[in-house]
């Protein structure tokens, strides 16, 4: 793939699943470390990779605008899927439908320098936004550790 969104959700899985919480799942493939696409869980988490393809042809909004989650991950936004959209302001329209399924008092978590996604907030968002980036693009970084301070 080229957008990271498998990788995400696998990356999100293997940590809800070392911390215990025994997430359900729908990922687009097989992650490393599970040995299946999908299944239920034991826990309040369920982890989604989604896109912005069509849902079918009977309804071409984004899959994605099906899904009411809590927590949002975007991991980037570029003109993509040329077959369904006609520019990527068409795909910002559809994020932006994304975002406000999100509630209040859920979490966006999106790259600090991605323009595209700078347009679809301004176009309106009601949910707290953290701002991810390496150290070298902006003054400020996530710094993720895991177990002893690694």
């Amino acid at each position: 793939g080229t957008h990271g969104k498998t990788t995400t959700t696998a990356m999100l899985l293997w940590i809800l699943e070392q911390a215990g919480f025994d997430p359900g799942y729908l990922v687009g493939g097989v992650p490393l470390d599970f040995a299946v696409s999908a299944r239920l869980g034991g826990s309040d988490f369920f982890v989604i990779e989604a896109d912005e393809y069509d849902s079918a042809f009977f309804d071409k909004r984004s899959k994605f605008i099906h899904y009411r989650p809590r927590t949002l991950i975007l991991n980037n936004l570029e003109y993509d899927h040329a077959d369904i959209f006609d520019n990527v302001e068409a795909i910002e329209r559809q994020f932006h439908h994304l975002v406000r399924t999100v509630p209040s008092g859920g979490l966006l978590i999106r790259p600090a320098l991605d323009a595209h996604l700078d347009r679809v907030l301004e176009m309106g968002s009601w949910t707290p936004v953290q701002n991810t980036s390496v150290a070298s693009e902006v003054p400020y970084s996530t710094d993720w550790r895991g177990g002893g301070g690694r």
